[in-house]
């Protein structure tokens, strides 16, 4: 039977390794020292952040991690965008192989919409794969369509 639950600080070692797991999947073109590095930065990340502006969700069976979501909180001014200034992201919606198409990341991406809808986030962003487009269709995430482009610029190439 799954259980789910949001992670504690003694989880951090098993957030690292479901992170670099879905990172293995998602970003095969990286090279193992990218991986490392990703690795040892999540540590004091999640040191600093867990349960403050980044809460874990976990899905576990017989003491065994299946698989998680993150869901970050952002706090922002106020716009007509996002009118109570805050809102969410969730990341790294990810089920290890052998507990796929149990529902599972269902499950604890609907966790995560409670909580936001708890916290009084505006929206819940998110970026989909194509594995997981289906699901957040399901569960009513449109397509962002905005008057503003996308843009960044990287700062550690």
């Amino acid at each position: 039977m799954i259980s789910y639950r949001k992670a504690k600080p003694a989880d951090i070692p098993t957030l690292i390794e479901l992170r670099i797991g879905y990172m293995h999947e998602t970003h095969k073109e990286l090279e193992q020292p990218v991986f490392d590095r990703i690795a040892e930065l999540s540590k004091g990340y999640f040191q600093e952040h867990l349960n403050r502006d980044c809460v874990v969700y976990l899905a576990e069976e017989d003491g065994k991690t299946a698989g998680c979501v993150f869901f970050l909180l952002i706090n922002k001014p106020a716009s007509p965008l996002f009118i109570t200034g805050k809102t969410g992201l969730l990341m790294n919606v990810f089920t290890l192989p052998e507990f796929r198409r149990r529902g599972i990341a269902e499950h604890l991406v609907k966790m995560a919409i409670e909580d936001g809808r708890a916290w009084d986030l505006s929206y819940i962003e998110l970026r989909a794969t194509d594995c997981g487009y289906p699901l957040y269709k399901k569960l009513n995430f449109v397509e962002d369509k905005s008057i503003y482009m996308s843009m960044k610029l990287s700062l550690n190439e």
